[in-house]
């Protein structure tokens, strides 16, 4: 009875990967057996806290105030998740292990070396009818560190004690720098207050004088083109071979934006006051006394998220009608200088 049941479920499977992949012969690789767990990057605890002190008081939750970071972050955290593998592969034990996934959309991430054949599979697939039918495909790193060639794989246990590291780390340096950042967000909103008149009239006077500035552009390119089309009827006249009204334009250079101020200065006889005026109205901004405002710099480092090793990086694909199934793509890894293959 149980062969039976197998049976029908491989001539299932058969059918819904012809459906996917005519020019592949597809097999099962592994089965996800749990959602996608974050992992937050590690020494990145100030831009971590700086989003919760942007949002939120010390009285919300920390449930509530880490889920807005994950979600705000997400591009920084490391999606893991674990599969289990109905029989080895490569080095991959048979059974439960946590492997970080990378989607299609972030592959161009992607900085391992991938051996040319399982390179052109991939291509391969996902050119294939299978992903227009809503096939999806991963890249998936196992986490383990390496011991004279034997694989320690992380555990739940190890995971989690990476995730509340961190979580601790990042919620201690938000009551570090919370009350620092409240007087200085107290202070900004003095200054701009104060600051939001002026700023209003600076800003209208620069778009006056920008506005000239755009007028007289136009007036100098209009210009260039009548001298394009000009040149081009003479051309013509004089000339048996063929010149288009492009082509002669392309030979006279546009305009450049300070050029088109000298000279507008110069015409106008206007002080060189009124010359560094119109350079800053085109440039779209304020002096520094007008943009004044007080914050903190965010930082943009983005660091890696455990400290684990990854080996056997393997492509899958999951199918709609076999969702949590997760099928062979390419699946490589080098051992001792050799490099082992399997597609």
């Amino acid at each position: 009875m149980v062969v039976a049941t197998e049976a029908r479920k491989i001539q299932r499977l058969k059918k819904i990967l012809g459906r996917y992949s005519p020019d592949q012969e597809l097999h099962l690789f592994a089965n996800w057996t749990s959602e996608s767990i974050w992992v937050p990057p590690k020494d990145n605890n100030t831009q971590l806290a700086l989003s919760m002190l942007n949002q939120f008081s010390p009285f919300t939750s920390k449930e509530v105030c880490w889920d807005a970071v994950v979600k705000e972050h997400r591009s920084k955290f490391t999606q893991v998740r674990e599969i289990e593998l109905p029989k080895p592969s490569i080095r991959l034990p048979q059974g439960r292990l946590f492997v970080s996934v990378t989607e299609r959309k972030d592959f161009d991430r992607i900085d391992d070396p991938i051996p040319n054949c399982v390179h052109t599979r991939l291509d391969e697939f996902l050119s294939s009818e299978g992903m227009k039918r809503g096939a999806k495909v991963y890249y998936i790193k196992p986490l383990c560190v390496e011991s004279e060639h034997q694989l320690i794989f992380t555990t739940r246990e190890q995971l989690e004690a990476v995730i509340a590291r961190i979580q601790t780390e990042v919620f201690a340096e938000y009551r570090r720098m919370y009350l620092g950042h409240r007087a200085q967000q107290v202070a900004s909103g003095v200054v701009n207050m104060g600051l939001a008149i002026p700023r209003w009239f600076i800003k209208r006077y620069l778009n006056r004088k920008k506005l000239e500035i755009d007028e007289f552009h136009a007036k100098l390119e209009f210009e260039r083109r009548q001298q394009a089309l000009l040149a081009t009827q003479a051309f013509h006249e004089n000339r048996t071979t063929g010149c288009t009204f492009d082509e002669m334009l392309a030979l006279l250079d546009p305009p450049d934006r300070e050029d088109v101020i000298e000279q507008y200065v110069r015409e106008n006889e206007l002080s060189n006051f009124n010359r560094q005026t119109f350079l800053l109205a085109s440039a779209a901004t304020l002096p520094w006394f007008v943009a004044l405002s007080v914050g903190i710099a965010k930082a943009v480092t983005v660091a890696l998220a455990a400290s684990v090793v990854v080996c056997d990086p393997a492509f899958v694909a999951e199918l709609p009608d076999c969702e949590g199934a997760l099928f062979k793509i390419g699946h490589f890894d080098e051992v001792d200088g050799v490099l082992h293959v399997e597609i």
